[in-house]
């Protein structure tokens, strides 16, 4: 298996109030499993696995797979990434705030193997960014790029604010330690979510 490309570039924040996301999801509204993703630039299929007595990983009603016991991030683990908002899966109205686009950044045939995932946030503060993130190189070239935020500007300004209210960041002092000594911000941040999961991956089909 590839190691996990040259670990983040840019800042990745752990962050223990991550777990809460995981804890929301015990909420009982009707839960969904995660059937798609996307690998540098197309949507595959995916499939969260569930091992018996053991806990899963949500967000909301979105199931993730079984949570890896040995969750310290690995470089021997592919990277999920969780990206809000987005347009990939999106809940019934009484679940929106869970919108989200799911990101990974390896589709290797593993066979009988189950593939381990380290799972991160990505909450978008640029509200002028519209565009959908598809690929880790797009995400990792945006996470290094800033912007200066009107005078107005609040955290509740941010496009991933549900996200970053549900990781308790929820004013301009929580997001002082992202930003710049010349006031800029990151046009999106990525916080590790403090967990691990199981699911397999369905490799594209070759290109002709």
């Amino acid at each position: 298996m590839a190691q996990r490309s040259s670990r983040i570039l840019w800042l990745v924040a752990t962050l223990i109030l991550g777990s809460v996301i995981a804890l929301i999801a015990a909420d009982k509204r009707q839960q969904r499993l995660i059937a798609t993703a996307y690998f540098s630039g197309n949507e595959i299929q995916v499939q969260p696995v569930s091992e018996p007595r053991s806990k899963t990983f949500n967000y909301g009603p979105w199931i993730f797979g079984s949570a890896v016991l040995d969750d310290k991030a690995s470089d021997h683990r592919f990277n999920l990434y969780v990206i809000a908002p987005g347009t990939e899966h999106l809940a019934m109205p009484a679940a929106d705030e869970f919108n989200h686009t799911v990101l990974i950044n390896s589709a290797e045939d593993e066979g009988d193997k189950t593939t381990e995932w380290d799972v991160f946030w990505v909450a978008v503060l640029d509200p002028d960014l519209d565009q959908e993130i598809h690929s880790e190189r797009e995400l990792l070239l945006v996470g290094q790029t800033y912007f200066l935020p009107k005078d107005l500007y609040q955290a509740e300004d941010a496009p991933g604010h549900t996200l970053l209210r549900q990781l308790g960041i929820e004013s301009m002092g929580d997001l002082a330690r992202f930003r710049r000594s010349d006031g800029a911000l990151p046009r999106l941040i990525l916080l590790s979510a403090g967990a691990a999961v199981k699911m397999k991956a369905t490799p594209p089909p070759p290109t002709e």
